[in-house]
């Protein structure tokens, strides 16, 4: 993936830098949402900023409870991250299952979520936010990615 470019202000001690608008992450939700009615399943979607931090939710009905959970941590993984959740490094390397777990717990699961279906959102080469989607098993992936693969410029 992309990482994050800033552009330098003239003042020194600053930079400048895109921001996802509410108006913006309801677009990614309202499409995850779309893509889920159009595939059949029923999903919770998280959106959060560059930073992890919740912007909109939606949990469509029919959806398990703990699906919530799950949607926020892998949006906030994929932007703490800037990378989607999974359990494939940045370097393209297939983590064992005792790996991912040891990541997990040391970065802590707020942090990182071995479990696919968070993608980062990008916005002319920078990180503006990250969409995750639970409850449509392989398909919380393919909902995710469409979604933010819609939003790049």
């Amino acid at each position: 993936m992309e990482s994050s470019v800033v552009e330098e202000s003239n003042d020194m001690d600053t930079v400048q830098s895109l921001k996802l608008s509410q108006a913006g992450a309801r677009k990614v939700l309202d499409e995850a949402l779309g893509h889920a009615h159009r595939l059949g399943v029923h999903v919770t979607v998280s959106v959060v900023d560059d930073a992890g931090h919740l912007l909109t939710f939606a949990r469509m009905d029919g959806v398990e409870l703990y699906t919530i959970a799950i949607s926020q941590a892998k949006a906030r993984g994929a932007a703490l991250t800037r990378f989607p959740t999974g359990k494939k490094s940045p370097t393209g390397n297939e983590r064992t299952d005792h790996h991912a777990l040891a990541i997990t717990l040391a970065a802590g699961t707020d942090s990182f979520v071995s479990i696919p279906g968070g993608v980062p959102i990008f916005s002319n080469k920078q990180l503006v936010g990250a969409i995750g989607v639970s409850g449509a098993g392989g398909n919380d992936t393919e909902i995710a990615r469409l979604c933010a693969a819609s939003f790049e410029q």
